[in-house]
């Protein structure tokens, strides 16, 4: 008896010190499942609007890293696609590790398994980039992005969607147009706007209800 006993608790200590090993999965089928929900994409009319309780409790992504999912995007060829406009911090650190080519294939499994667990997806897809000054072009105005918001269910098909549209902080837009006196827009000013778009997203984009 007592020796089952000790046998049991040297268990139980290990489990607690190392934990188990975590669940695996096939990334191919992140892949399909990320396509399909590439091609499942549905304008603001075509469903309903979500609302905050929609978006509560869902693995994020960016729609960039959902492309880079599904096996696409070696380049960004539009603003709406870059990396700056579609920051690291809207997405699940699964998402992240997965859409990541160095990520062992350990690490790949693991967040594929981590991935096909989620309850449901919220993407956040860029639509539009207006921020010239942003972009290199000298247009002295306030940049904005809009954007949406697609809550996915596990079957890779949309269930609601809603418009969110942010802008660059006043006091950065309006010491950035102070600023650009030259004929041309200053890159380092350029960089300042886009750092801060991006910093505007990832602090106003719908997350849902805390």
């Amino acid at each position: 008896m007592s020796g089952r006993s000790s046998r049991r608790s040297l268990v139980l200590l290990v489990i607690a010190c190392c934990g188990k090993s975590a669940p695996e999965a096939d990334p191919g089928k992140i892949t399909k499942l990320a396509s399909k929900m590439m091609r499942e994409v549905p304008t603001p009319a075509a469903t309903r609007e979500c609302t905050p309780a929609d978006l509560t409790g869902g693995t994020t992504m960016t729609f960039r890293t959902l492309t880079l999912l599904a096996g696409g995007l070696p380049a960004a060829n539009k603003p709406e696609e870059a990396d700056w406009i579609n920051p690291a911090e809207l997405d699940a650190p699964a998402a992240r590790v997965l859409a990541t080519p160095a990520s062992s294939e350990r690490a790949a499994r693991q967040a594929a398994a981590q991935l096909l667990a989620a309850p449901f997806f919220v993407v956040y897809k860029v639509d539009l980039v207006n921020a010239p000054m942003a972009l290199g072009v000298k247009e002295l105005k306030t940049g904005n992005v809009g954007t949406r918001v697609i809550r996915y269910e596990k079957t890779g098909l949309p269930s609601c969607v809603q418009v969110f549209v942010f802008e660059n902080d006043h006091a950065v837009s309006d010491a950035a147009i102070e600023k650009s006196d030259q004929a041309n827009m200053d890159p380092a000013i350029s960089k300042l706007l886009r750092d801060d778009l991006a910093v505007q997203y990832i602090k106003l984009a719908p997350r849902g209800t805390k």
